[in-house]
């Protein structure tokens, strides 16, 4: 496969940057198999996003000839105070990341946090070196990686975040740290340590985030866009923002039956961007079953015809809605049913 091709199976849906392309291009004609990461706390049942966003890009690096990593971060998790902090309850949530991800990219290397540090014996040694070339307002403006506000009050262990995972990146050998737009500041600063510490150059990339199923909130004039990201997305801790990936058929429809999705409105439309990022990249159209009345079946082979109808009001919101539940649960039911035996005990674990 040539450099092109690779590139252009990388820029896919839903990819939103690359820093830099020209740097990507470098990397793919001189190294024959780079390395990527992505990291994942582990702080609650993972959704649609993780998985049917995150879970694309890293199988389209897995076919453009990328060695891919999923970090789960358990110590991470306990710095950020996630699952109350328990080590054993943890752990067991690991254990089921990783089924989840070798279920959704099975050519991925699952990698966890605490084994990956007791086989590095200069982990924490570099985790120094790190943090004495950031500030502390340097790691504060990285906060929101963690799903935190520079204005929240914060223990030690939050501000060593950010740093440790510029870290993850060095010890997994990583050249292209991946992750979602919420985390395009730890990444520039991992660049930047990287720099200064004469290290190889890493090649970050970012995909969109899925935005949450509720109406978006009001933004700020001067916000920065990161924190905007964050703001709109799709989140394991706002109920009825999120669609689990283990989520039932009923409970998939009952999510974007409620979903905020006005008439004639296409912007920041969370049920559209359902179609142009999940089902649009994973179906290759979009099928809409309706009654005749209401002028009949209709299959959309672009995302742009479905949005254009959408805004001139040709296709009523309950009719998207019904169509978008059918065909997302039609992508997530291969994984879901794997683990239909085991729900009722994951679901647990993260409930406890």
């Amino acid at each position: 496969m040539d450099v092109d091709t690779k590139i252009d199976i990388i820029k896919s849906e839903p990819l939103e940057e690359i820093i830099t392309e020209a740097e990507l291009r470098n990397l793919l004609e001189t190294n024959s198999r780079p390395k990527h990461y992505i990291g994942f706390e582990i702080s609650g049942m993972p959704h649609i996003g993780h998985m049917l966003f995150a879970g694309k890009k890293i199988n389209d690096l897995d076919r453009a000839g990328v060695k891919t990593q999923v970090f789960l971060a358990d110590w991470h998790t306990v710095a950020n105070n996630k699952l109350g902090g328990d080590w054993e309850r943890i752990l067991k949530a690991a254990e089921f990341y990783k089924k989840l991800f070798k279920a959704a990219c099975p050519n991925t290397e699952v990698v966890l946090g605490s084994d990956l540090y007791d086989k590095d014996n200069d982990y924490w040694k570099l985790v120094i070196q790190m943090a004495r070339r950031t500030t502390m307002a340097r790691a504060t403006r990285t906060l929101i990686i963690e799903g935190r506000s520079e204005k929240d009050t914060l223990h030690v262990s939050q501000y060593i975040y950010p740093i440790m995972q510029a870290a993850d990146i060095a010890a997994l050998d990583a050249d292209i740290p991946h992750a979602g737009m919420d985390q395009r500041r730890v990444h520039m600063l991992a660049k930047e340590i990287f720099k200064g510490l004469n290290m190889k150059s890493i090649v970050p990339m970012h995909h969109h985030l899925m935005p949450s199923l509720q109406e978006p909130p009001k933004i700020e004039k001067d916000a920065i866009k990161e924190e905007v990201v964050a703001a709109m997305k799709m989140s394991k801790s706002k109920p009825g923002s999120a669609i689990q990936i283990l989520a039932t058929k009923e409970e998939v429809s009952s999510l974007i039956n409620k979903a905020w999705s006005p008439e004639k409105v296409t912007d920041e439309n969370p049920v559209l961007k359902l179609c142009k990022y999940v089902i649009f990249p994973n179906l290759g159209r979009f099928e809409v079953k309706r009654d005749a009345r209401f002028g009949g079946d209709v299959e959309y082979n672009t995302y742009q015809h479905l949005e254009k109808d959408y805004g001139e009001g040709k296709l009523h919101p309950s009719d998207l809605k019904r169509n978008v539940a059918d065909s997302l649960y039609k992508i997530m039911e291969p994984i879901s049913k794997k683990f239909e035996k085991e729900r009722e005990e994951i679901s647990r674990l993260f409930t406890l």
